[in-house]
């Protein structure tokens, strides 16, 4: 079962996730290199960028489908704990 508490995320990802979160629609998803650029514009650097990126696929607070990220919102999350 889903522990939240093992999903936790370092500052970066966690920064990284509240950007994408607030700028991908839910319903669709965007190219990683959109995602890459989105965060570069929130002034990551290009490493921190692919760090939060890889992290937060192999956590599931992003997935891809079709060569497209799409966001797993806290909502998401919280369903599965109940």
């Amino acid at each position: 079962m889903y522990d939240r508490d093992e999903r936790q995320l370092g500052g970066v990802s966690k920064s990284a996730y509240e950007i994408l979160l607030e700028t991908i629609d839910p319903e669709d998803g965007i190219p990683r290199d959109d995602a890459h650029g989105r965060l570069l514009e929130a002034d990551f650097v290009e490493a921190d960028a692919e760090f939060a990126l890889d992290r937060l696929l192999s956590q599931g607070y992003l997935y891809d489908v079709d060569s497209q990220l799409f966001v797993t919102e806290d909502e998401d999350f919280a369903e599965i704990t109940d």
